[in-house]
């Protein structure tokens, strides 16, 4: 869980990061002593959970708690602090732990252990439809994607997890073009634009780029066409002939899925 520090005080940053330390799946990527500089880390780097004091000068715990939530809905926001009086405000914003200082190790493992929970849970929340439109909600609601940011996200997710090499992706994608490394940029402006849409959503995670290419992180996703391939017999009967509808490429998948729904293999 890669996550961030915030206290206007350099003594009660020192201490979170001493008792924090060994926590294996705790990764303290970076530590601030204003609200700006952390906000703007946040905008750039992927961050899953935020440790935030409340009481400090310009913006405070609680608003930077809302700005975080604004660029990345899924990250965990935990509040440490020695007033209790902001429980009620942080209950209002649903922050997901509230850390009393003077806090000790025993607490730290606590809260850990309820984080742990909410990430676990945040990790299946991904559904995709891929018969007749290709559609991608989290928490029933839709994930905004446009153009070929969308139409990347759709051909990983054929693959379910294998890696797919970024020529072969700009070849599927840009058919009529030929690969070089000058017509490849259009292919990368994409991804990065693919990459900000999913990090805005809290769901960063579900690329994986690899040496050669991307891959999707298919533990994080409910799939119609996952649960097909698995035999899963509500999904047979979900399928009406109909394939990633908007991709030309989809047909290919879609021989492949008639033959097998009506045993012509």
């Amino acid at each position: 869980m890669r996550a961030i520090v915030v206290d206007d005080e350099l003594l009660m940053i020192q201490k979170f990061e001493r008792l924090s330390n060994g926590i294996e799946d705790l990764s303290i990527k970076a530590c601030f002593d204003n609200a700006k500089d952390a906000i703007t880390y946040v905008k750039n780097n992927p961050v899953e959970a935020a440790f935030l004091d409340i009481e400090m000068p310009g913006i405070n715990g609680v608003d930077l708690a809302k700005e975080l939530r604004a660029i990345n809905a899924g990250i965990l926001i935990v509040f440490v602090t020695a007033h209790e009086e902001y429980i009620a405000e942080s209950n209002r914003i649903k922050v997901d732990y509230y850390l009393l200082k003077p806090y000790t190790r025993e607490l730290l493992d606590l809260m850990m252990e309820n984080l742990r929970i909410l990430e676990f849970r945040q990790r299946k929340v991904i559904y995709v439809q891929t018969f007749g439109r290709f559609v991608v909600k989290k928490n029933d609601r839709p994930v905004k994607l446009v153009g070929r940011a969308k139409e990347i996200l759709a051909l990983l997710i054929t693959r379910r997890g294998r890696e797919i090499s970024n020529e072969q992706i700009y070849r599927t994608l840009w058919e009529t073009r030929t690969c070089t490394h000058e017509q490849m940029g259009v292919y990368y402006n994409a991804l990065r634009r693919l990459r900000r849409a999913l990090a805005k959503e809290g769901i960063a995670d579900l690329l994986i780029t690899t040496d050669r290419g991307q891959m999707i992180n298919a533990d994080m996703v409910d799939c119609d066409y996952y649960r097909w391939l698995d035999d899963n017999v509500r999904n047979h009967e979900a399928f009406h002939g109909e394939f990633l509808t908007e991709y030309s490429w989809g047909e290919k998948y879609l021989a492949s899925i008639v033959r097998k729904e009506y045993g012509l293999d």
